[in-house]
């Protein structure tokens, strides 16, 4: 996973972030320091600069590959190994709900969840339900309330 830029220094490293459509939040995924040596760590805040850590992922084991916002920007979710949503309340900063988006049939699963977006009202997602490493995508779809 690490290169010879993960070497000593910083504490972390900014992999990805998104901004949240209302602009009063970002969501970020970083590279940080954990028991194995690094991991994914997930974060929120008012800006990149006061992002406070929500949660960690399990080294080797999970990956975070997207991140999708609320319209509203109340709800950032992240995408973990490309089948399971897991959501944030922005200002809390408190699991708001997980979700498979697509089946975990294996490791890792046959298919992967891509582009994900939330409904206007915030009370759906939808998003690209693809095979891995081939073309043949179908609409995927999931309730929230």
């Amino acid at each position: 996973m690490c290169t010879g830029a993960c070497g000593p220094g910083p504490d972390d490293y900014l992999l990805h972030s998104k901004t949240a459509p209302d602009t009063h939040h970002a969501a970020a995924v970083r590279l940080v320091r954990c028991e194995g040596g690094w991991c994914e760590g997930l974060a929120i805040g008012s800006t990149l600069q006061a992002l406070q850590p929500v949660a960690t992922l399990r080294p080797v084991k999970e990956r975070c590959s997207e991140i999708a916002w609320s319209q509203d920007g109340k709800r950032a979710g992240f995408v973990i190994n490309g089948q399971q949503l897991r959501l944030y309340d922005a200002d809390t900063l408190r699991p708001a709900g997980q979700f498979d988006l697509v089946a975990a049939d294996s490791d890792p699963p046959t298919r992967e969840a891509r582009g994900v977006t939330f409904s206007e009202n915030g009370a759906a997602i939808t998003f690209d339900d693809c095979p891995r490493a081939k073309a043949g995508c179908r609409a995927g779809f999931i309730a929230l309330r």
